[in-house]
């Protein structure tokens, strides 16, 4: 009988030293939105019915000082990286380099070979990676995202496209290109990418076994052109009626109210290319509210998604060990796509964009500068300008150990690679310009010392940030086209140049910035970038 009972004992040590060591760190998931307004969640100070996101970012840490790039493949290069969007290779954007930037590293505007992704990193240190997104970092086979780190990947390869179909974003695509582990694919009949990017979500956590996973959801919406379901566009008809100059005050008075602005912040009154709502005929008034309602109603449907998303964590036993990181890509875009892509007739042949029609998958429209300059009260500019309006994004992360707060620090979107690796135990590499955010998270001192310069550039448009000091330089109409210095504590849209009381801060930030561009390879434009 001892013979057995030791033989037995024998054998179940045997087997438990077998068994596999399940890996707790924490799961990591990355949202991001396409052109997202800096109010246009509940939480952040907007109208819009958002109830899955709210309640994420308020049990969260809402980021109110988080700064991304001005356009859509800058600030992915820097997500993917770590580090500066030159030294990744996407100092422009594809078809606008100039060609004086043609030839040169920060400019080939694809993702480098020889900068190393998050998804790699990641990969190497056991996670599964998993990327659901608009990818625009590079089209040929070995720059996509299954040759850059990724174990399964659904992703579009353009900046944009029909979000029923595969539609081109613009006449030169033969049509919008959808890869699934970065081979074609064909998009079913019932296709609407909101949804569809979830379900292929969804159906890649559920092969997720005995590892922690790090997914990076990247919607297309609310990018134009501008499609919703029609029980979502339904759901906004005559919210916007009284247009874009109430909106705007309305987010103003509830970004204040959320905390997510101060309230010494003064509302922009104008820009180059806003209009008075009351200046607009009665026609142009149906057509621009039809927009905004279509564009909710896209908003709308990311956050119903993002419900999907935490029930199938909850059904998973995930959702606790996962944090969640949310941001929009840059602020939302005013320029006029459907009149600029329209040059040609390529909308007026392709697409029937008669008001009752607007929100279809025939429709082809874009936001416009009046509702784009509402949803990023009380910031300055938009998409593609270095301007707050531009560059500062809603964001928030959910962690399990913090308590629900408001972080107005700075940070920056590169820092989220190094993030990423501190969660998962790792340091951060040589190969990173950006810092780590947890330990700030956490409850610790800022990620920046106050007294730390931060420079950026894009499309020749500059800037350079100390504590609440800010350096911008950008062509007229959306600057003078001189260097103008601003303070963001007491002046948050960047309407007070200081440059003549405080000569000597602007010099010493506009040296700093040279010294960036030093160093990362900046090469200016020849000529203003129409974007």
């Amino acid at each position: 009988m001892m013979k057995r009972m030791v033989a037995t004992l024998l054998v179940l040590t045997i087997l438990g030293g077998c068994q596999k060591q399940v890996d707790t760190r924490p799961n990591i998931l990355l949202v991001v939105v396409d052109d997202l307004g800096y109010t246009d969640l509940g939480a952040f100070g907007g109208e819009i019915d958002t109830p899955n996101l709210d309640a994420l970012a308020q049990q969260g840490l809402r980021l109110t000082n988080f700064h991304a790039g001005p356009s859509c493949a800058p600030t992915r290069a820097m997500l993917m990286t770590g580090t500066d969007n030159h030294i990744a290779g996407m100092g422009s954007q594809g078809g606008l380099e100039t060609e004086a930037q043609k030839g040169s590293e920060a400019y080939r505007n694809v993702l480098l070979p020889n900068v190393p992704t998050i998804a790699e990193h990641m990969s190497e240190e056991g996670y599964h990676t998993i990327a659901v997104a608009k990818w625009h970092l590079g089209d040929k086979p070995q720059e996509r995202p299954g040759q850059r780190g990724f174990d399964r990947s659904f992703v579009l390869l353009e900046g944009g496209s029909g979000h029923f179909d595969d539609t081109p974003l613009l006449e030169h695509y033969e049509k919008a290109n959808w890869l699934e582990d970065d081979q074609p694919t064909v998009l079913p009949e019932d296709f609407y990418s909101t949804d569809f990017m979830t379900d292929k979500l969804l159906e890649y956590l559920s092969e997720v076994e005995d590892q922690p996973f790090f997914a990076y959801l990247g919607y297309t919406a609310p990018h134009w052109p501008l499609q919703a379901h029609p029980q979502d566009i339904q759901k906004y008809r005559g919210k916007y009626d009284e247009g874009w100059d109430v909106l705007r005050g309305r987010r103003h008075a509830g970004a204040i109210k959320q905390g997510v602005v101060a309230p010494s912040a003064q509302a922009v009154d104008f820009e180059a290319g806003m209009k008075p709502w009351d200046t607009l005929s009665d026609q142009d008034k149906v057509s621009a509210r039809i927009r905004m309602e279509v564009y909710a109603a896209m908003v709308d449907s990311v956050d119903q998604n993002i419900g999907r998303v935490l029930t199938q964590l909850q059904r998973l036993n995930k959702l606790d060990n996962t944090v969640i990181v949310f941001m929009s890509d840059n602020g939302a875009e005013a320029h006029p796509i459907e009149i600029f892509a329209n040059r040609n007739g390529w909308v007026d042949r392709n697409f029937d964009n008669r008001d009752e029609n607007i929100g279809t998958r025939s429709s082809y429209a874009t936001l416009g500068t009046g509702w784009a300059r509402a949803t990023s009260a009380p910031f300055r500019a938009s998409k593609s300008k270095m301007s707050e309006g531009g560059i500062r994004v809603p964001a928030f992360v959910v962690l399990s150990e913090r308590d629900a707060d408001i972080d107005g620090s700075y940070m920056r979107v590169m820092d989220l690679a190094p993030t990423f690796l501190d969660i998962a135990g790792s340091k951060t590499p040589t190969t990173m310009m950006g810092r780590s955010l947890l330990e700030r998270w956490q409850g610790g001192p800022k990620a920046y010392a106050d007294d730390e310069v931060v420079a950026m550039e894009t499309f020749g448009r500059r800037a350079a940030l100390r504590g609440s000091w800010k350096v911008l330089l950008q062509e007229a109409p959306f600057g003078t086209g001189e260097w103008q210095l601003y303070n963001l504590a007491e002046d948050q849209g960047e309407q007070n140049d200081l440059s003549a009381e405080f000569p000597h801060i602007r010099a010493e930030l506009i040296q700093a910035w040279q010294a960036y561009a030093d160093d990362v390879g900046v090469i200016l434009p020849e000529h203003p970038i129409p974007y």
